[in-house]
């Protein structure tokens, strides 16, 4: 079986960690400098060596994502998809972390909530929010036992 686990791009991957670990709870952060040979093929001055960052992951709710800079210059845009963070609602330590987590994200007054995190006509609970890059992120908690395989 593959795992999925989204691929950021940000042009200050450094400074985008700092922001998911304080706005997002961001855990078990690893972050990879560019090397000197790897900086003189993408065009980075020796002096932004520390700044640039080659691979780097985090977790959110036991979910992986991975960043790294901007290397290709591409203009960055989010739209068109979003990172669903989605958590068995009938697992009380999964619920209680997915409301713990939609607290601590409104408190940081730094995201756009587009829905709040409450109970859907469908039978889960969902909420949604666009952080300072513009990622929307979907926290879902829905009853496992009730999906059909």
């Amino acid at each position: 079986m593959a795992n999925v686990h989204p691929y950021l791009s940000f042009n200050n991957t450094k400074e985008a960690l700092s922001y998911y670990q304080r706005v997002l709870g961001a855990t078990n952060i690893v972050r990879m400098p560019v090397s000197e040979e790897q900086a003189e093929q993408f065009g980075i001055p020796q002096e932004k060596l520390n700044e640039a960052t080659m691979h780097s992951q985090f977790d959110i709710l036991g979910t992986t994502i991975m960043a790294a800079d901007n290397f290709h210059c591409d203009d960055l845009s989010y739209t068109g998809f979003s990172i669903l963070l989605d958590l068995n609602s009938e697992d009380e330590v999964a619920l209680k972390k997915a409301q713990a987590f939609w607290k601590y994200v409104l408190e940081s007054g730094e995201v756009e909530i587009n829905m709040p995190f409450e109970e859907q006509f469908w039978g889960g609970a969902m909420g949604d929010f666009i952080d300072k890059y513009g990622v929307r992120w979907l926290l879902h908690a829905q009853p496992y036992s009730k999906i059909s395989k």
